[in-house]
Parts: C-alpha cells; sequence; structure tokens
C-alpha cells in the first residue's frame, strides 16, 4: 500500500481493526505492524519538526505523504506538471464519445506525432469516427509477469496461455457475429491482429449518455518468436505520449472488429487502406490539440 502510515489516524492508532496496516507501539517506541513502515520507524506520532528541519526530518509525525515535500496529500499539484495544477478529464486521444465536461477533447499538452506511418483513428472534432466504432486497450495476464521474449520461451508459461485472445461482451459478439474461441480480427488504421474470440461478462458495454460503448481488450505478450507466437497487439497502437513522463498515451484507442482471420501479405495493406479511406485519414488527423477553438494541425512535418 502506497503510504501505509495513512492506515493509522494523528495518534497512531488504526482507523479499522480489519484493514490495519501499521500502528504506532507506544511500549516499544517504534511503528509495528504486518507491513514495513514507509517513514522512520522511531518517529512518534505526535512528532514536530524543529524550524530549521530540513528533508524527512521536515515531516510531521502525523504527515503521512512521505513523497510529497510537505507530507500532505494533494489535490493539485502546484508545479511540475505540464498539464496542471487541477486535476481534469479529458477523453483519450482517440475516444469514440465527445468529452462530456467541456469542448476541450482531450489533453491539450499530450504530445502528438502527425505522420504517414503514426496515423490516429478520428475522435471528436475529426468527422468520421463511426469506423472504428469500439474502445481497444491491451494489458498483460498474469502468467506473462515478464515481457513477451521470455514469456513465450518458458513452456510452462506457454502452456498456461497458449495463444493470443480477443475478449469481447455477448452484446458485441452478436453485434458482429463473432463465435466464442473461434477467430476473428481487430482493425485500427495502423495494423489488423488475429485472435481468438472469448466472449465473456467481464466486458460490460458502457453507456455514455445516449452512446453505447462497447470494450474490447487484449493481452500484448505475443509475437512471431517463441514456443508460441502470435500477432503483435502493440502494432494496433499509435504513437501519442503523455506531456510529463512521455508515457505511452495511446495504450486506450479506437478499434474495429470483425470475425474470421486478418489478410495476409499485400491484401492486408489494401484492406488497411480502405479503413482509412473511410475514415478519411490523412497525417493532420487527430493533431488538432485545443478544440475549444479554430487552431492548426500540428504534425511531425510541420510542428
Amino acid at each position: 500500500m502506497l503510504y501505509n502510515r495513512a492506515s493509522a489516524d494523528p495518534q497512531g492508532r488504526p482507523w479499522s481493526e480489519r484493514k490495519k496496516l501499521v500502528w504506532w507501539d507506544e511500549q516499544k517506541g517504534e511503528w509495528t505492524g504486518y507491513d514495513v513502515p514507509d517513514f522512520e520507524k522511531t518517529k512518534p506520532p505526535d512528532y514536530r519538526p524543529s524550524p530549521s528541519a530540513v528533508g524527512v526530518e521536515a515531516l510531521h509525525g502525523d504527515d503521512p505523504f512521505v513523497m510529497q515535500a510537505d507530507g500532505k496529500a494533494w489535490l493539485f499539484a502546484p508545479s511540475g506538471v505540464a498539464d496542471g495544477p487541477l486535476p481534469t478529464h479529458y477523453e483519450p486521444h482517440e475516444s469514440p464519445v465527445r468529452n462530456p465536461l467541456y469542448r476541450q477533447q482531450a489533453n491539450p499538452a499530450r504530445k502528438v506525432y502527425g505522420r504517414q506511418d503514426n496515423p490516429s483513428n478520428p475522435s471528436w472534432p475529426d468527422a468520421h469516427g463511426e469506423v472504428f466504432p469500439f474502445v481497444f486497450t491491451a494489458a498483460r495476464l498474469t502468467e506473462h509477469h515478464t515481457a513477451g521474449g521470455m514469456s513465450r520461451q518458458l513452456p510452462y508459461l506457454a502452456e498456461l496461455q497458449p495463444a493470443l485472445f480477443v475478449e469481447v461482451s455477448p452484446e458485441l459478439a452478436r453485434v458482429r457475429g463473432l463465435e466464442h474461441m473461434e477467430w476473428a480480427h481487430v482493425v485500427t488504421s495502423r495494423a489488423a491482429v488475429d485472435a481468438r474470440v472469448f466472449v465473456t461478462d467481464r466486458m460490460r458495454p458502457l453507456r455514455v449518455e445516449d452512446h453505447v460503448v462497447h470494450q474490447i481488450w487484449m493481452p500484448y505478450h505475443w509475437g512471431s518468436v517463441g514456443l508460441v507466437d502470435g500477432d503483435v497487439v502493440n502494432d494496433l497502437l499509435g504513437v501519442v505520449a503523455d506531456p510529463n513522463v512521455f508515457i505511452q498515451e495511446s495504450k486506450v484507442a479506437t478499434c474495429d472488429i470483425q470475425p474470421g482471420r486478418r489478410p495476409r501479405g499485400p491484401q492486408l495493406l489494401d484492406y488497411l487502406r480502405g479503413y482509412r479511406e473511410r475514415a478519411q485519414i490523412t497525417p493532420e488527423t487527430g493533431t488538432r490539440l485545443d478544440t475549444t477553438r479554430e487552431s492548426p494541425d500540428h504534425t511531425e512535418e510541420s510542428p
């Protein structure tokens, strides 16, 4: 647990007997419990620093948020972030719905690289988002604790997860004619990926205002080499970065899914080109950062 000092009240007593993690032992003069304290073990709850104290010595004994400069919880970041100081809601770079809060659709400070080889699926205010109507994301499996290159080489893990699959809801399976354990392919403007269909109630559709949003999930550990192989799920994703640490913002995207296996070779390139043409995708698609007013596109060719 992050900041386990917060599991105890200012006097060092557990907020909940059922959920207690650490607490102050007055007799021993130290913090004890079921977890390792993430602060000085012998700092009492009533400790008050001297005016000249610095670093962790400047934090009070009842300041649980030890990674903050003042030990307090922050509702906003007063400095250090490009998209601060107040938290708010933005839709992802690719989204099938409009931001329900205001006209700014996605994070205006995100890093977008509009290029011919890095297309974006259209989201508002760009038209033709219906070509990619579903939400897609990827994550790892418990059996694939490390990266796919290692997981696919271990026979025990390969046996536990022998094939790439895609999770969809029963409702989406009916919409697209998908059958449990049969083949389907997921499509974005960048790639198409084959997988076995796994129909599950875990992937429940969401209702956003008057719009039903279907979700698709895939694990991302397969590749062309290993004891088991499969398509590369990350090929479905574009390159869009968050403005602070440049981590990939595009781990959630829009997509389509169709029954059966994807085309191969030159036919796959034609297939993807057809999707891009129907969506009228250009390098400028998705590069309008400020959607509250008319603003120039941001592409890598013309920053």
